[in-house]
């Protein structure tokens, strides 16, 4: 049994379920979507504690996705996933209300202890 889902929105379909594999390995419930809108959809249809979302995808980029998201949550988690460098982007994710960048590809120890120090504090 899961204590937490969390939206994976990765257009790179290896990556996602690669990060699928890290979430589910830890016992969290997961969901895949490869665009910016079926983001939004999704994540408007279902309850999430988290976000994870890369921020150039082809359709509504991940800043774009975390701003729609703030307007009617203030408080879900939003972790970037991205290769841009940090120093690129950091004032757009400040902007956009995303609360943590990691690099792509993720680290699965770096990504493990992200999601397990956000969901301990949650506990």
């Amino acid at each position: 049994m899961y204590n937490y889902k969390v939206l994976i929105a990765e257009d790179d379909p290896i990556l996602a379920t690669i990060i699928a594999k890290i979430l589910s390995n830890i016992g969290i419930e997961n969901v895949c979507v490869n665009a910016g809108k079926d983001a939004l959809e999704e994540y408007n249809r279902e309850y999430f504690d988290m976000v994870l979302i890369d921020i150039q995808m082809a359709d509504l980029n991940g800043l774009e996705v975390s701003r729609e998201i703030r307007k009617t949550n203030s408080h879900i988690p939003i972790i970037a996933l991205t290769s841009m460098p940090y120093e690129e982007i950091e004032l757009d994710l400040a902007k956009s209300g995303i609360n943590h960048y990691i690099a792509k590809p993720p680290k699965a120890s770096e990504l493990k202890k992200l999601l397990l120090e956000y969901f301990k504090s949650a506990a």
